[in-house]
Formats: structure tokens, C-alpha cells, sequence
């Protein structure tokens, strides 16, 4: 039987968060600070992409609105402006 959507994209983060854990985990990496920096960079880059449902959003929200003019039903209707498509 073949599972759904949801649960094979949470399966397929799964699989990578354990692979990043375990590049981080290898010796070489952490004997030197510069592939572990530069892990680290792709690291943040690859999860932005792939929590891209949840990021891509919240990423527009913050960039719409300015710090000095957040009001909480400007929020709201972005969110539900973003949500609707």
C-alpha cells in the first residue's frame, strides 16, 4: 500500500536529517573548522529548500511587513491572504 504524501515527505526529511547528522558527526569534518563552516552553510541553504512549504511563507510574512508598522490584523490577513493561495 503506498503511503501518503505527508507521510513520505516527513520520511524523505527524515532520511536527510540523519544523513546531515551523520557528515557532522565524521571526524574530518570536525577536526578543521572550514568544512564544518562550509557544512554548515549548505546545511541552513538545503533546509530552507526543503521545509520550503513552512519557510517560503513565514519568509514572505517577515518581508512584507516592516518592524515599525506590525499590527497583529495586518498578520492575520497575510497569513490568510498567503494560506488561500
Amino acid at each position: 500500500m503506498e503511503q501518503p504524501p505527508v507521510e513520505e515527505y516527513l520520511s524523505f526529511l527524515w532520511s536527510q536529517m540523519q544523513y546531515d547528522w551523520s557528515v557532522f558527526t565524521t571526524p574530518w569534518v570536525l577536526y578543521t573548522v572550514i568544512p564544518a563552516v562550509l557544512y554548515l552553510i549548505f546545511f541552513y541553504i538545503k533546509w530552507w529548500i526543503l521545509l520550503a512549504p513552512i519557510t517560503v511563507p513565514l519568509t514572505l510574512l517577515r518581508r512584507s511587513s516592516t518592524p515599525d508598522n506590525i499590527d497583529k490584523k495586518d498578520v492575520e490577513e497575510s497569513v490568510t491572504r498567503l494560506l488561500k493561495g
